[in-house]
């Protein structure tokens, strides 16, 4: 992996030291020049086939659209008719749990409460059906599979994980859960956007239901894409109540130059036998132009290469950090950690001393060294995120600074 190439590509590391990507990730030029040259095409009115994106129009019209699915799916080792375009996990999140499952009287989801809030909150909708929510404690930053079983039974409908806990930094053995889970036939919905693009995900191998992750975290995208996961087994087992014209499965051009177009008759058929039956529309041209160059991207690069970088920097950093004196609150085994290290000093002024003097020095020509202070659930700090592009330089500037915070 050649880093010094692959930071050219992110303008803003040369004026920040950027350990954010948990939060975003510095905008890259590989997408930037994407979507330019989208707005270029709109400016001169191009409207025929252009590979490789296509007709820069409706974005389920143009060949962009589907060559993001197709690249979606090798990230996550899926088949593409398991994938298609998402806006962002809330929305795909919303529509899975309130469109696409039946829930009953005395129906139960299993979630944590390390989980991000964006998924509880739409939980919450469910208790007015009569859905019990059974939130599993966290043990130290960690989630313990026996903890998670315990509360699982026959009527446990859907189990909730976040891949990698944002507040921790906790990474899953998903196959654990996955096997667990099905003994007692719920489905597992994975939102995997603190994972996806730090490490190198296998839907199959995990056997996972549902999997949600975004583009502009660790992925390293434009902000308004992302990737919905359907396992092919239940696809068709589900039927949204979100139903999307375009996903009608006509067999046929769509009838708008028929004469005896019939806006009932022509559309009397179930939707598409793939995962686009739960897209909602949502997504844009402009972004699915910035998404593909960001998936040929990462994919360029390997997304075994990507980890491989990652974990070296993430454990290098939480070494380093432990040396400091600092209490890290990701967990020391390795196999359920890889970039995203959260510490704290043990005093929250201090957190915060520390937080302002990384992110706005006082020392005129110091850059900003981006981070986050986040805490859930009684546990938290400042958070780093060492990605690919990152260096051991750049974790070293962080414990040097530390250093003169007091």
């Amino acid at each position: 992996m050649d880093v010094n190439s692959i930071r050219e590509q992110f303008p803003l590391l040369k004026h920040m030291i950027y350990l954010n990507s948990a939060d975003q990730a510095p905008p890259g030029k590989y997408w930037l020049n994407a979507i330019r040259h989208s707005i270029d095409l709109y400016e001169a009115g191009e409207i025929e086939d252009i590979p490789p994106y296509g007709a820069v129009t409706h974005p389920f019209l143009a060949e962009v659209f589907f060559r993001c699915i197709e690249k979606g799916a090798k990230v996550l080792h899926a088949s593409k008719d398991e994938v298609t375009n998402n806006y962002r996990i809330m929305t795909g999140a919303n529509m899975l749990i309130n469109d696409v499952l039946s829930w009953n009287h005395g129906d139960n989801v299993v979630f944590t409460s390390l989980d991000y809030p964006s998924i509880p909150f739409i939980l919450l909708g469910l208790r007015n059906r009569g859905v019990e929510l059974r939130r599993v404690e966290h043990r130290d930053g960690k989630i313990d599979l026996g903890d998670l079983e315990k509360a699982m039974d026959d009527s446990t409908k859907l189990v909730v994980i976040n891949r990698t806990m944002p507040w921790s930094g906790f990474t899953y053995n998903v196959k654990g859960v996955t096997q667990v889970a099905h003994e007692y036939g719920a489905l597992v919905m994975d939102d995997a956007f603190q994972a996806v693009g730090a490490i190198d995900v296998d839907v199959h191998h995990d056997d996972v239901d549902f999997l949600l992750t975004g583009s502009y975290k660790w992925q390293c995208g434009p902000e308004g894409a992302g990737i919905l996961y359907v396992k092919r087994e239940i696809i068709e087992t589900l039927e949204p109540r979100f139903r999307n014209y375009i996903w009608c499965d006509y067999g046929e051009d769509i009838p708008f130059a028929t004469p005896k177009h019939d806006n009932l008759l022509h559309w009397e058929h179930s939707l598409v036998k793939n995962a686009n039956r739960f897209e909602m529309g949502t997504v844009t041209t402009p972004i699915l132009f910035g998404w593909l160059a960001t998936l040929d991207f990462i994919l360029s690069i390997g997304l075994d290469a990507i980890e491989s970088r990652v974990r070296s920097l993430g454990n290098y950093a939480y070494d380093r950090l432990a040396e400091e004196g600092f209490r890290v609150l990701t967990p020391e085994e390795q196999e359920m950690r890889h970039g995203l290290i959260v510490y704290t000093s043990g005093n929250l002024k201090r957190d915060a001393k520390i937080y302002g003097a990384l992110t706005n020095p006082k020392v005129p020509g110091e850059r900003r060294i981006m981070v986050t202070n986040r805490y859930v659930g009684g546990i938290g700090g400042i958070r780093l995120s060492a990605h690919f592009f990152n260096t051991k330089e750049d974790i070293d500037s962080l414990i040097e600074r530390q250093k003169n915070a007091g």
